[in-house]
């Protein structure tokens, strides 16, 4: 019987007690730089939630306090579209005046590498991957994406920066009287964010097959490149050449018309009829600013001036996406 019961005791040593000891033997021993080299690696590959895990304060990735985040997007919860290898990780020699230890982890993203400084202090309770260790400055910046142009939704590494525009009235960027129900105007967007150096996936929700979308200036563009710190990005979902083309071909017509009191069919018309006008002429549209169009309008009775003004001209999509002229008379 005793012997029984000291091999029962021998088994739950072997199997039990002897594995828990070496794994928190082995949660003490790892060092710094392995457990800096884990959240790089984890980044990398685009692991985010390993890294925030590696983050936060306990085992809960959601607890993470996003220092350095404010109120800006978090793209840590969102995803690459490929992943970076880690190039190199160097602990400092000495631990900094509030007694962190520093690191230095460079990778190689997009052909480039990007280096993120990140400080790391003791916990009391040892985690999987790190240790003893926690990341609490981390290799996320934060950067501005700017937006602007005709989109119901913009999102970046699947997380949504909302929408570009807005339908109807209410959407309209400049001052229009006349009613635009139904038809989508061009607005800002856009947010700061908080990102992993990395690659990510631009999805843009077009309103119409008429536009275009470029990234950083990059038409056609599909993807963000978050490389350098507080650098400023740029997307853009504006008419596309044909379209821009027909506008410009068409606004001085539909100036006319809109002067003599006949709208068009899918034209909008603001404040532009002229009372008693028998003649317009119209100039050649110059472009202002992105998709802003102004025309000098100068109207006639018998060869008279009685009105010259200039007039201001965007295009709206409706809900099939085909273009209509809007032009008003500020």
């Amino acid at each position: 019987m005793k012997g029984r019961v000291r091999t029962v005791v021998v088994l739950v040593c072997v199997f039990v007690v002897l594995p828990v000891v070496g794994g928190l033997v082995y949660s003490f021993s790892v060092s710094a730089e392995a457990a800096a080299r884990y959240y790089a690696e984890a980044i990398a590959q685009g692991r985010f939630e390993d890294a925030m895990a590696v983050e936060s304060a306990d085992d809960d990735a959601d607890a993470d306090s996003g220092v350095g985040r404010g109120a800006a997007v978090d793209l840590r919860r969102g995803r690459v579209s490929e992943p970076s290898s880690v190039v190199s990780v160097r602990v400092y020699d000495e631990r900094d005046v509030r007694g962190r230890q520093g690191a230095s982890i460079d990778l190689s993203v997009n052909g480039r590498t990007i280096t993120r400084e990140i400080y790391l202090e003791r916990v009391g309770v040892p985690r999987p991957h790190v240790g003893m260790w926690r990341v609490v400055s981390g290799a996320a910046h934060v950067e501005t994406v700017r937006a602007y142009g005709y989109a119901s939704d913009v999102s970046v590494g699947g997380v949504s920066l909302g929408a570009l525009g807005a339908s109807g009235d209410g959407g309209a960027t400049f001052p229009v009287a006349a009613s635009t129900d139904g038809l989508w105007h061009a607005g800002s967007g856009g947010a700061v964010v908080y990102a992993y150096p990395g690659i990510y996936d631009v999805s843009v929700a077009k309103v119409s097959e008429h536009t275009q979308v470029a990234v950083d200036s990059v038409s056609g563009a599909s993807t963000l490149s978050v490389l350098s710190e507080s650098r400023e990005h740029q997307i853009d979902v504006t008419q596309d050449e044909s379209t821009r083309a027909w506008h410009e071909d068409q606004l001085g017509s539909v100036a006319s018309s809109c002067v003599l009191g006949d709208v068009p069919e899918g034209a909008v018309c603001s404040n532009m009829s002229v009372a008693g006008a028998e003649r317009v002429d119209v100039e050649a549209p110059t472009r202002d600013s992105g998709d802003l169009l102004e025309v000098a309008v100068a109207a006639y009775r018998n060869d008279e001036g009685i009105a010259a003004f200039t007039a201001h001209s965007r295009v709206c999509f409706d809900e099939e996406g085909e273009p209509h002229i809007v032009v008003i008379r500020p």
